[in-house]
Parts: structure tokens; sequence; C-alpha cells
């Protein structure tokens, strides 16, 4: 009850605040003030920049308002009298316009271009810049600058994901959205041809421009992936002529790679290449107690060893552009890329029973491969009917993807070979998608936007188990474990959005329809499992702006979880000696509803978010673990009932001195699930939270140092609990030759604390492991630009309410 009522305390504390700290608005007028603020080095737009009007007679705060991605904004409903407004952001100088006069005769005045400096502060003679923040929010998503993160350069996008809100990553590299593992991750606003955790472990933070976290999509989205959408934007270069832009890395314990890529921009046709290769290795220790109860006897394994996690992956990446007119575009694309995922460890192990106290020493040698080949194409088109955003665009997009895994387990005694395991899963898979997005706007605030989208998935996996024979010393094929199936599923989909905008308040609702055929072939067998559904998912967001910047904002979506074929499979397939898996053809989708109410504001130079968020998802899916046979754990899905989540995030910005950036990040909910495993009723619960606090230090104008730290509290599952951690990360980066060469100096898990600690348990089992990386890991990364290379400034594709009072008209 105390965590609950802390919780509570929070949002009755925040909302509060959002009452009375604003002050009443004026009556509304016809007065307009515009203009468009831009950064005075780069001329590119300051988005997001806060903008706040003051009378001049009293110096009375009278409204606000923030730019759009444009740099634009558009006060509305000023009384006819004088003013001055200063625009303000984090990373910039203060700017103060003055002589603003709203009258009867001249009720609207443009400024034009108003351009902002970035800080500068000068020490001892040297001029230190100011930067921008790596976070920034949206209205509907939040917006990472991985040029910002330091401290994870050479790694991949599942290190960038470790430091910013919402986002959670254990020792194994694995990423979780607001606690979940199913969310989908796009490339380019395109899908990805691998899995979500195989995409972020592969993707090389060096090639990424941006990304951007969505947990409450609308309508336009593919509605797969129930916590929401991580699209990573790579790099491209904005300058006429050949550009590019390097890196090489190289570390401790096994790591090196590079990144590279060039550009050729010639007046209506862009050309782009890049290619990049990383290995990474990853030693670590592992200890492991586990308990199987058979009857009257239990039987118990402990284990503890070495283990080695690596990964290796390469990929060439290519697109050319052709403006054809002012209005039409068309671009083709594509990328080859392959992957492989190792995991090897030695355990040493002691058993018993209960019942025969005698331990039986033996050595567990295990390893695992994950690899694969990919290719993927892609062609858009777009047509602008006129400048004021009527536009009809396409995209065709196809990917092949090659799968090959195995794993062998072997233990031996005294060096004799007491049994081994060998298996392997093989299988092409192929995707398809087309779509067609259209959008129409009735004025400046009414706007209507519809599209269609087909997509289908076709793969085989073939699955193969070899036992070892003690007494031939060959390993013999178990035809009753090796089984192959053809997984076919084909969507439909069509959406339309309405929005408007009314002074201060900006609505979109939208509905989204997908039809899904799926059939699942048993090729041993000729078994089938077919599905057909249609499923609805309508979205609500909407935006209100206060004074002084002040945003709230609110949303409503609904997403599903479809399950996969390996999770649809009857059959049983093993991991390895002490590890089979079996799925279930009865399998439902999960479905959530997810409500988000946002609040941002300005405290003078301090930037401060909040999100409140509350998640219900239907028919959950989960992994379940029981008994198989003595000392062998078998792994099952089910849907074992509901879970909520309710909580908030908050995030705060600012430079506590000019030389100090600094960004505290926090996550706060109440986890619970209740269902039934097995026909046995279960409930619970766990209060969880997490706090990540981001410091840079700019030492002189071309030195700077980064400190990251977080920690996640426990957390529960349905049978089981992970426990909490702590870890610590550093980066000191030296620009070099005017930026042209910068070397950056990572040392990640600083103080040795990262760790994996997880305890489950049912009616027959119960099992507890701990694993942590061999800790700090060192890397340097060189980067390097020739002919100037700048990279393109993405406009945001806001699909939200455009709220004129906040965003501005374009």
């Amino acid at each position: 009850m105390f965590k609950k009522a802390n919780l509570l305390l929070i949002i009755i504390i925040t909302f509060t605040n959002i009452v009375f700290s604003n002050p009443k608005k004026e009556l509304v007028n016809n007065g307009i003030i515009t203009g468009k603020v831009l950064d005075e080095t780069t001329k590119m737009p300051v988005e997001f920049s806060n903008i706040i009007l003051f009378t001049l007679t009293n110096n009375t705060q009278v409204t606000g308002s923030v730019t759009n991605n444009a740099g634009k904004f558009n006060l509305k409903g000023i009384k006819p009298g004088k003013y001055y407004l200063f625009i303000q952001f984090v990373g910039y100088e203060k700017k103060r316009i003055d002589n603003i006069s709203i009258s009867d005769a001249k009720p609207s005045v443009d400024l034009g271009t108003i351009n902002i400096k970035p800080t500068a502060i000068n020490l001892q003679n040297v001029v230190v810049e100011g930067q921008r923040s790596p976070i920034s929010y949206n209205l509907d998503k939040k917006v990472i600058d991985v040029s910002q993160m330091h401290t994870a350069i050479s790694g991949t996008a599942a290190d960038v994901l470790q430091n910013v809100p919402s986002v959670s990553v254990d020792i194994d590299g694995t990423v979780s959205l607001r606690g979940s593992t199913n969310f989908t991750v796009l490339i380019d606003g395109r899908p990805s041809v691998m899995s979500a955790q195989d995409a972020l472990q592969q993707i090389p933070a060096s090639s990424i421009q941006s990304i951007e976290i969505n947990t409450n999509p609308s309508a336009k989205y593919d509605a797969g992936g129930t916590a929401g959408i991580i699209d990573i934007k790579l790099k491209k270069d904005s300058n006429l002529g050949l550009s590019g832009v390097g890196d090489i890395t190289g570390g401790l314990n096994d790591k090196y790679g590079g990144n590279f890529l060039f550009q050729y921009k010639a007046n209506a046709v862009s050309y782009d290449f890049g290619v990049n290769f990383n290995r990474r290795s990853f030693p670590g220790s592992n200890r492991q107690e586990k308990q199987f109860m058979l009857g009257d006897s239990t039987s118990y394994i402990n284990s503890n060893g070495n283990m080695l996690w690596q990964r290796i992956i390469s990929g060439v990446r290519g697109g050319i552009n052709f403006e054809l007119s002012d209005n039409d575009n068309l671009s083709f694309g594509g990328s080859y890329g392959s992957r492989s995922f190792h995991r090897n460890s030695i355990s040493y192990t002691d058993q018993w029973l209960s019942t025969d106290l005698q331990q039986n020493y033996y050595i567990d040698n295990t390893n695992g491969n994950h690899s694969g080949t990919y290719y993927n194409m892609n062609t858009n088109y777009s047509h602008k009917f006129d400048s004021n955003g009527h536009e009809l665009s396409g995209e065709f997009f196809f990917s092949h993807n090659n799968s090959n895994d195995a794993a062998a387990t072997i233990q031996t005694q005294d060096v004799l070979q007491l049994n081994g395991t060998k298996t392997t899963e093989l299988g092409p898979e192929d995707q398809i998608r087309g779509k067609i997005d259209y959008t129409l706007p009735f004025n400046k605030k009414e706007k209507f936007s519809a599209g269609t989208q087909f997509q289908r998935r076709v793969y085989q996996d073939s699955n193969t188990l070899y036992l070892y024979d003690s007494t031939s010393g060959n390993y013999n094929f178990q035809s009753l474990y090796s089984n192959t199936n053809d997984f076919n599923r084909t969507n439909f989909a069509a959406y339309s959005m309405l929005s408007n905008q009314w002074d201060s308040l900006g609505v979109q609702i939208g509905f989204r329809s997908e039809y899904t055929y799926q059939l699942v072939k048993l090729v041993n067998t000729n078994q089938k499992f077919s599905l057909s559904r249609w499923d609805f998912f309508p979205s609500l967001h909407s935006s209100y702006s206060l004074a002084g910047g002040t945003q709230l904002m609110a949303s409503y979506s609904r997403r599903i979880d479809r399950p996969d074929g390996g999770d649809l499979e009857p059959f049983y397939t093993w991991f390895n000696a002490n590890n089979v898996r079996i799925g279930n053809p009865d399998l439902k989708p999960e479905l959530i509803d997810s409500y988000e109410l946002g609040y941002q504001t300005f405290f003078g130079p301090v930037s401060f978010s909040n999100d409140f968020y509350y998640r219900f998802t239907h028919d959950k899916i989960e992994h379940i673990n029981s008994v198989y046979a003595e000392n062998v754990t078998l792994n099952s899905i089910a849907n074992i009932g509901t879970d909520y989540s309710l909580g908030a995030e908050f995030m705060v910005l600012f430079n506590p001195i000019k030389l100090w950036e600094f960004n505290l990040m926090g996550d706060l909910y109440d986890y619970r699930v209740k269902g039934a495993i097995s026909d046995q009723s279960f409930a619970k619960e766990s209060f969880n939270w997490s706090i990540k606090n981001n410091n840079v230090f700019k030492v002189t104008t071309s030195t700077s140092i980064q400190i990251n730290t977080r920690y996640f509290s426990p957390s529960v599952s349905a049978q089981g609990k992970w426990e909490g951690f702590f870890t610590t990360d550093m980066a000191v980066k030296q620009d070099l030759i005017g930026k042209k060469i910068s070397l950056t100096l990572q040392v990640n898990d600083v103080f040795q604390t990262g760790k994996r600690e997880f305890t489950s348990q049912g009616t027959d089992f119960y099992n507890y492991n701990y694993f942590t990386q061999k800790a700090p890991q060192v890397m340097l990364d060189v980067k390097f630009n020739f002919n100037d290379y700048k990279e393109e400034k993405r406009q945001n594709n806001n699909d939200q309410p455009d709220n004129s009072n906040n965003q501005g008209n374009e």
C-alpha cells in the first residue's frame, strides 16, 4: 500500500503543478505573431525552441509556444498592445525580440527568420560551445540524437537505448520497451528483415542519425508490437558533391570494427553507399542452481563456469534518389548483410538426488550459433499536389532472410564423454509489402489522411535432433524430434485519420482495420492450422497548449502481438540436453489497450517532461517452464491471463552551470499479472522503478566528458523475479582539425556492477541463474569525415494534431 500511495502522491503533485503553475490566458483576440527560428551557424531549424510573450507595460507573461519541426511558431489570440518575447532552448543563448506591436489596423506581425547562437562561454580565453540535448520530446515520440551518445558510439542501437527514457537493456543486450520485449523495429520507417532484438544488436551506432521511440502509435502504423515502435533513422548527408564519414573502433577482449558512409549529390540526383563490419566479444561467468521435483524425489543440479558471447555483423547498403520535379520524388534502395551470434560456455556441474546423496560431477560444454544472411530492396514514390500538404505516396518493399541455427552440448567425466546432443534449425523467409498513403488538408487546421497496405510473410522452419550413442560413439538422427513446418501469413490493412485544431486544442482520431489469414502446415504429418480474423484498432491523440510553452498531450491506441510459427508448432524441439520446447496451435493473439497523458513545460532554463500511462493486456502470452523429464526443462507457451501497468515517466534537462549539461530520467510503475498456469490460479505484483542520469561536461571547445549511470529495480514475471542492477559508463571525446577527426574513449560498466540475476519456480521446479560479464569494457572510436560531411536534418512526419498555437502553420 505504501508503494501505491507513493505513486498516487506523485500523480497528484504533478497535476497540482499543472493546474496552479500556469497563469490564466487572456481573452481570445485576433492578434497573431509568427516567426521562424534557425541555428545561426548551421541555418537549420531549431525544433522545440521555447517562445514566451510578455507585455511591454508591466512585463506580464501573456502566452507561449514551442517551434515545430520547421522551426516555425504561431502565437494567436493576442490583444492589441505592445509586447516583447524571449526565445530560448537548451544549448543556445537566450534571445529577446523587442518592438512588437499589435493593433486593429495591423493585427498580424511576422518576425521573419530569427537566428539564435549556440551557447558560448569564455573560459580562460577558450571558447566553449554549447550542445543540444541528446533526447527531445515530440508530440508523439521521443527522438534520440545518437551523435550526442558518446558512451555508445562504438556499439550498436541496443547500446544507445541503454540511456534513453522508456527503454531498459539487460546485460545480455536484450531490449525492453516499458517492460515488454514485444515491440516493432523499423529502419527508416520500413520493417526490419530481422527480429527486433537481432536488428538492434546488428545496426552500428555510428551509422545511425537518430532513434525515434513511439509508445502510442496512431492508426497510420502497423498494429503489430504491443509495446510500440522503435524507428532507426540512418545517416544521410546534406552536402552537394562527394562527401563521406567513417568510424574505426577497437577495444579490449577481441572487439573491433568499422563503418563507412559515402554520398554524392548532383542537383536532382543523389547516391549513397555504406559498408560496415563489427566484431564484439563479451566474456563472462555464470552460476546456476536447479531443482526438479518428480514424485517423492528431487534432483539437484548446481553449476558454475565461464561463458563467451560473441557477435559478428557485416553489411552493405546503397540507394539512389531522383527529384523528378518540384513535386515528384522517386527513390530506390537496398541492403545486404550477414550476422553470426555465438554463445559458448563451459560449466562444472554437481548433481545429486534427495533419495541418493552421492554426488555426480561432470563438465557441460555448450556451443551455440545463430547466423544467417539477408537482403532487401525498396522503392518509394511521392507526389505533392500543392505546397499545403496535399500529397500521395507509395512504397514497395521486399526482403529475404536465411537463418541457420546450430547447438551442441557435450557432457564429459574424466575426459570420457557421457552423452551429447546436436540440434539444428534452418529456414528461409520472404517478406513483401506494399502501401499507399494519401493526405488531404481541408484548410490550415483540418486534415484528412488515409491509406492501405498489403503484407505477406512466408517461411519454412526445419528442426533436427541428434543424440550421442556412448556404445558406438556416433550421433544418431532422431526422426521423432525432427520436424519441418511451413508458415504463411497475409495481412490486408486500411486506415483513415482526421485531425483538427481549435485555438490551443488539437485533436486527431484514427481507425485501422486489419484482416489476417494465417496457415501453419506440418510437413511431416500434413497437419494444418489456419486462422482467419478481422481486428480493429482505434486511436486518439490530442494536445493542448498552455501559457509559457507548457503542453498537455493525451492519447489512446490499441495494438496486437500475433504469435509466430515457432510459437504454434505442436511438437517438441530440443535446444540442448537439458532444455526442450513445444508450441501451442491454440495460442490467441495478445491485445493491448494503452492510455497516455503527457506534460511538458519549462521552469526558466529547466525543461521538464512527464508521461503517465496505463496499459492493459488481454490474453497475455507467456513462456512457461515445467519439468519434462529428470533434469530436463520444458518451455511451453500459453495465454495465461491479463496484466496491468500503471506508471509515470519523467525527464529533466538543464545546465547547472554553463559547462555542465544534466539529464535525469525516471520510470515508476505498478505492475500486476494474474491468470492461470496449468489450471492453477496465480496473481503477482511488483512496484518497479528505474532511474538514469546522463552528464556531459564541456572541458574545452574540443574536449568533452560524458558520465552515464543507470539503476533498475527488481521486477516480477508470471513465474519468477528479476533482481535489480546498477551500472556506470564513461567517455572522453576529443575533436581534432576543426572536428574533421574525433577520438572517443569509452569505458562501460566502470565499477563492474552489471549483472543478470533471475529466479523462477513452479510446482515441480526451481531455477536460479546469475550471470555477469567481464568488466570494465574499454573501446576507442576514431571518427573522420571528408568534404565537410553534414548530417541531413530530417523532418518529423508528425501525424499528430498540428497545434497551431503550439506548432505553427506551414
